[in-house]
């Protein structure tokens, strides 16, 4: 029987599919033909099939670790499920599976993403030189020291450099990445090692296939040839490429220069399609794939030295080096968590853990296995579940994108109008933040005392680095174009618009502050359990409700005792420290969990959990699904806030042990945090009329303290529904439901449409007079709200607005005038509307009542 036959009978069988049998007769071909030139036929096809049944005993072995992998993953999962109790202390299937997969806090085990965020900050403790080397600049945001970068490259490519920083940094990343292929084969990956692989490159598919536009339709659209595109892109990589080191990822086979041209064909299409290109049909559904099979591909492609791997990037991937080498190990890093937590094929135990949950709900829907106290679930609860678990999944992992386009634009049209609607939220975040922090210090035992001196110490880079050798996160780094924004939630689009809102965050003082916090945070970890380290303190003798936190991410009273002996010699402990000193990185990544996962309490930005039930499973690119962007662009924060505020309420008070004492001390709390969060944002509403040129609002009317204690003390979603004026983001009830972006389009639109009607004309007299002077409010308006950065930074909102906007409407609204007398008598004002300079400074006598 031949090989052909051989395998179409295991084809048969279902020991292998059609693609593999496909793949496993070409590696026999050509290991056929490369010995037939030195031995007969019956020799070298001997010699191939001996080749091939060795490929295959080696893929079973490798197949065989994976399913032990994955069966260990699936039975530590059931036992934890099995004993989860939630902060109630009861059965809760679902939140068990959902904490797996994230949580802050209270769980008992590591997250996936809480593990991936450990790993991310290990790495960027080896590597807190480098990123102080190439730290972006304050307001331009590009990276430092660039000049470096080329360099640097080099060396990641095993070639020599006299650049003695581009030789250090370079070593300290390769030696990051090897650290992570390890550990991605360790949980189930088989990367190969290679020596002279450097910097894990990307594609852009837009700029490939434009390479094939011969011209433009009647309807201005690009005619595209993908034959020419495919030439002339194998003209452009071929002599850049080592094709005598290239080797088949999945057979080993080397390419070669009489395998070259086949090769690029291959890579061709899977670039273009998507690897749809090479896919046989099956009767089942494709999908992402085993985790553990990634990033064999990526090292396909051997370039012959750095400088052709910068050529190519530069023209056809992501011209950004650093954001190359930190998206390729923040990707690794969610991976590798991904897999030690739910096992090499991720995707399969998940859905395996959706089914456990189903069962569970059925079983008590049939009245087995019920508990006391807990209520039968109701009809939709197993659907609920599947949705709740599916949701989060995609959230966390990546939302399937189906039309690229709409979800550009999209994307690009939410980030125009973000970035002109941050308004004074860095003010209303420096007021409240610091009670917020306090609040999270008091839940989690930790001394509460003022920061403000601290944070501001922590604004300066070099503080930066200090806590990343600490192995505390860099955001800078964590997110190369601050993918995930504090308010904003995650990112998407083109980089144009991205790097617009990034910028806006910036030059806001929004992410300054907001990384600031998570510093001062961090350190407030580092130095109160040094103080406790240093005493040598016993487990039993730590403060109930810092052991509570700690044993929420897994830490136990045996860990504690050893990572005591990390306290460094100014007195504090922290990640670092723990792994210098004991070596155990599994104990230093839980502790680094825990700094990162509870920043979502003390500097909150928004949780994923809360994301994912706003836009469901719903792909990107689709109309349900962008609808479901725009209405969570805002939403997202506020229900994250308050969802963590009430479960802390609850786990604060129930540790009173009478009834009368948890009503008490949850009482505090609540009061504790409302308070001080009123007067914050009662300091915030003033400031704000003073930016927006009003006196200050009177403090003597219930309205005034109402506002400020739904603004400030109530949260972020009820003060912007209950406050429908404006939210925190300057847009009104109708902006909050629908977002930002919809506010945006329907300005947009409606502004169209009017200057539309007023060039083709249909109204005369009265009319078109009422016409043209409604036009020119609009846009004047128009212009002031969506301006980035100048409509709505402190330091420019109103200037931009009394000596462009107000000019503006002067130019364009015959009523300008009795519109800015109309404003003038709604409120005091010390510099008046339609007026080129004050006519005072502000009145405080306005806080106490005076007209």
């Amino acid at each position: 029987m031949s090989l052909r036959d051989c395998l179409n009978s295991a084809v048969e069988q279902g020991a292998i599919n059609s693609r593999q049998a496909e793949e496993l007769n070409r590696y026999f071909e050509a290991r056929f033909n490369r010995k037939r030139g030195t031995m007969s036929d019956a020799e070298a096809r001997a010699a191939a099939r001996d080749e091939v049944v060795a490929a295959l005993r080696a893929e079973a072995k490798e197949q065989r670790r994976q399913v032990l992998l994955a069966e260990g993953a699936r039975k530590e999962i059931a036992d934890f499920i099995e004993n989860y109790r939630d902060i109630r202390g009861r059965e809760n299937k679902l939140d068990a599976a959902l904490s797996l997969m994230i949580h802050n806090g209270y769980r008992g085990t590591s997250s996936m993403a809480g593990q991936a965020n450990a790993i991310t900050s290990m790495a960027h403790r080896d590597l807190a030189e480098a990123m102080d080397h190439f730290r972006r600049s304050g307001i331009a945001g590009r990276y430092r020291n660039s000049v470096d970068l080329p360099d640097l490259v080099r060396v990641m490519h095993g070639e020599g450099t006299d650049n003695p920083a581009a030789k250090a940094l370079g070593s300290a990343i390769k030696g990051v990445l090897e650290d992570l292929r390890l550990r991605f084969n360790a949980a189930g990956g088989n990367i190969p090692k290679r020596e002279d692989w450097g910097v894990a490159h990307t594609h852009n598919v837009a700029k490939i296939r434009d390479l094939g536009v011969t011209g433009r339709n009647a309807f201005g659209r690009k005619v595209r040839d993908p034959n020419l595109a495919r030439e002339r892109w194998k003209v452009f990589i071929r002599p850049m490429l080592n094709a005598e080191e290239m080797t088949n990822p999945r057979t080993g086979e080397v390419i070669g220069a009489d395998g070259i041209d086949a090769s690029l064909d291959y890579v061709f299409d899977s670039i273009i399609s998507d690897n749809w290109a090479h896919r046989v049909p099956e009767s089942r559904r494709f999908g992402k794939g085993k985790v553990a099979s990634r990033y064999q591909d990526n090292r396909f492609l051997v370039f012959t030295d750095a400088e052709s791997w910068l050529r190519y990037n530069e023209a056809f991937g992501n011209a950004d080096a650093i954001s190359s080498i930190f998206n390729h190990i923040n990707g690794m890093a969610r991976d590798i968590a991904a897999m030690e937590r739910f096992g090499p094929n991720p995707d399969a135990t998940v859905e395996w853990l959706k089914q456990v949950v189903r069962q569970d709900i059925g079983e008590r829907q049939a009245g087995r296995g019920l508990v006391e106290g807990v209520k039968v679930p109701g009809l939709s609860s197993g659907k609920w579940a599947e949705y709740r678990l599916q949701s989060l999944w995609y959230a966390l992992r990546g939302r399937e994108t189906v039309w690229d386009g709409m979800a550009q634009f999209s994307a690009d049209i939410r980030n125009v109008a973000t970035s002109s609607m941050l308004g004074a939220t860095s003010i209303l975040a420096a007021s409240t933040d610091p009670f917020v922090s306090a609040a999270a210090r008091r839940l989690a035992g930790l001394p509460v005392q003022s920061t403000f001196m601290k944070m501001l110490k922590a604004f300066r880079s070099g503080d930066k680095a200090q806590m990343a050798r600490r192995a505390v996160l860099w955001d800078d780094f964590m997110h190369t174009m601050n993918e995930q924004a504090r308010f904003v939630d995650q990112m998407f689009g083109h980089e144009w618009s991205k790097y617009l809102v990034d910028r806006s965050l910036t030059i806001n003082a929004l992410k300054p502050l907001t990384e600031a916090r998570k510093r001062v945070e961090a350190g407030a970890w580092h130095e109160t359990l040094g103080g406790y380290a240093k005493a040598s303190t016993d487990w039993l003798d730590m403060p109930p409700l810092l052991k509570k936190t700690m044993e929420g991410f897994g830490i136990t009273a045996d860990d504690w005792h050893k990572m005591r002996v990390g306290v460094d010699e100014l007195g504090f402990l922290d990640p670092g420290g723990v792994i210098e000193k004991t070596g155990d990185r599994a104990l230093a990544e839980k502790y680094a969990e825990l700094i990162a996962q509870w920043a979502e309490r003390s500097v909150p930005s928004g949780d994923p959990r809360i994301k994912s039930v706003l836009t469901g499973v719903a792909p990107r690119g689709t109309i349900t699904g962008e609808l479901a962007e725009f209405g969570s662009q805002f939403m997202s924060f506020g229900m994250s806030f308050t969802a963590r505020q009430l479960e802390a309420h609850y786990v604060y008070s129930m540790l009173a042990r009478s009834g009368g004492g948890k009503v008490a001390r949850g009482a505090w709390y609540f009061a504790s945090m409302a308070v001080p969060l009123t007067l914050g944002a009662a300091f915030y509403q003033q400031i704000r009329s003073v930016l927006d040129g009003k006196d200050p609002e009177d403090m003597t009317d219930a309205a005034f303290w109402t506002k400020a204690f739904v603004k400030g003390g109530g949260g972020g979603l009820f003060a912007d529904f209950i406050d429908k004026a404006e939210n925190r983001f300057g847009s009104g009830f109708a902006g909050t439901i629908g977002g930002p972006g919809v506010a945006f389009i329907g300005d947009t639109m409606d502004l169209t449409m009017r200057a539309i009607h007023a060039i083709i004309g249909g109204v005369t007299g009265d009319e078109e007079r009422v016409e043209g002077a409604e036009l020119g409010k609009k846009v004047p308006n128009y212009v002031g709200r969506y301006t980035p950065v100048l409509s709505s930074h402190p330091a420019t909102r109103l200037w931009y607005r009394r000596y462009f906007i107000d000019n503006l409407q002067w130019l364009l609204d015959p009523e300008a005038d009795a519109s800015f007398k109309a404003k003038q008598r709604r409120a005091s004002q010390w510099w008046e509307p339609g007026v080129m300079a004050p006519a005072r400074l502000p009145d405080p006598a306005t806080m106490a009542g005076a007209e």
